[in-house]
């Protein structure tokens, strides 16, 4: 489905004053989704002067947006200041409100990312970082994107670009399985520099063929014996994996989690009677074939969890996954069968079509397994464990950001289509 332009409005504030265009207006652009290029943060933050987002991005209404950001030194040079209360009331109080949770006190559950110093912490940690390796920051950080649940920056410095990555807290586990991966595995993941274990910071050297795009199609063609080769590498080392704080999804721990998604996640009130009535009759389905699955004779393994064409750096010869948010532990068919769904989107054809060529290799190391059992089974598997996701990250992330909206009802009426089919 294409995703329609939207008008991006920039308050560019200093808490008291905000900076408006020559006709009195807020600065705008209109970002388009469709046609690539700078994710609307990273627009915001360098259009009027060097800034950095002062709260999540507020929504106006379908067609806009609104990015609160706070100059980093410098001030734009087409407008003038004006006071804050000098706006509309909705305009002055979305910004009055970002300002002041940024200054005071914040929200729930916001990131760090969106309070003062922040930036200046992680360049501190950057500059000690590259000097390990004979580098040395060149300017600021530049954000490439900043949401609820990371802030990614390109860092400028003496020997090319680097990359910053801080996760939230639901993912802070994030830049240790990216450090323990890249232990065994680091042909297949970003080249670390270094990473904070505790407050989950990660910087990398830059992914050669990373595209806003995404990897073409071939990319998936040659990820799918590779990734097979390193998940069957990574059950010699998933107790090291476990140590760095990758979540345990396999078969109990999703279960349970699915239940608790089900008995209290609140987009499910919006199911009708008839829904309801389905999904009482669907959960011991779904329970039977997800058990059904794991007993099919293959081992828990290192995961993705998110392994889509826009996760994937491809050159041509090099390939390397990024966006290692939801690594875990759990059944190597889910990530199989992300890849087949990519190759189906791609040429337009059924996943069913490329699934049993992606697993291949699964058949090989274990033949006495049910492998045509498990590939059929996979894909409920997969409906349960991305709606234990979104139910994870509804529940972790900052109330009202819209990040995740209505996705935890999408998935759990594909459980029921499927189940029903």
């Amino acid at each position: 489905m294409a995703r329609p332009p939207r008008t991006v409005h920039v308050a560019l504030t200093d808490g008291e004053r905000l900076w408006v265009g020559p006709d009195g207006e807020l600065p705008h652009f209109v970002h388009d989704p469709e046609a690539g290029g700078p994710t609307p943060t990273a627009t915001a933050s360098s259009l009027l002067t060097d800034a950095v987002h002062l709260a999540p991005v507020v929504t106006l209404d379908e067609g806009s947006r609104l990015h609160v950001v706070g100059s980093r030194g410098g001030t734009p040079t087409d407008g003038r200041w004006i006071r804050v209360d000098a706006l509309p009331d909705e305009l002055h109080a979305r910004v009055a409100t970002a300002a002041g949770q940024h200054w005071g006190t914040p929200p729930e559950r916001r990131p760090a990312w969106y309070r003062p110093g922040w930036h200046e912490a992680v360049e501190t940690w950057v500059d000690e970082a590259l000097s390990a390796t004979d580098r040395t920051r060149t300017g600021r950080l530049r954000t490439h994107r900043v949401w609820s649940i990371s802030a990614v920056h390109t860092i400028p410095t003496d020997r090319g670009s680097a990359w910053f990555k801080a996760s939230c807290d639901h993912f802070g586990a994030e830049a240790a399985i990216v450090a323990t991966v890249a232990t065994h595995l680091p042909g297949l993941v970003p080249q670390v520099i270094a990473v904070d274990r505790e407050r989950s910071w990660l910087l990398t050297e830059p992914l050669p063929g990373v595209s806003e795009d995404g990897a073409s199609p071939d990319a998936a063609e040659a990820l799918s014996p590779l990734w097979a080769a390193a998940q069957l590498d990574s059950t010699r080392w998933l107790g090291e994996l476990r140590s760095a704080g990758a979540p345990d999804r396999g078969l109990e721990p999703t279960l349970s989690a699915w239940r608790e998604a089900l008995a209290t996640n609140t987009e499910l009130d919006e199911l009708t009677d008839d829904e309801r009535g389905q999904l009482a009759s669907a959960i011991p389905v779904v329970e039977s074939r997800l058990r059904e699955l794991w007993a099919c004779g293959f081992p828990d393994t290192l995961a993705h969890g998110d392994l889509h064409s826009g996760n994937v750096a491809h050159d041509g010869q090099h390939l390397r996954i990024f966006d290692w948010s939801d690594g875990c532990t759990t059944h190597p068919f889910l990530d199989g069968t992300h890849l087949a769904h990519w190759l189906a989107e791609a040429d337009g054809t059924p996943a069913e079509q490329h699934v049993r060529t992606v697993l291949a290799p699964w058949r090989e190391a274990f033949p006495a397994a049910d492998f045509e059992r498990a590939v059929e089974l996979a894909p409920l598997a997969d409906l349960v464990f991305q709606t234990v996701t979104f139910d994870g990250l509804t529940r972790s992330i900052e109330p009202g950001t819209g990040d995740f909206d209505g996705i935890v009802a999408m998935l759990t009426r594909k459980v029921l289509a499927v189940v029903s089919a």
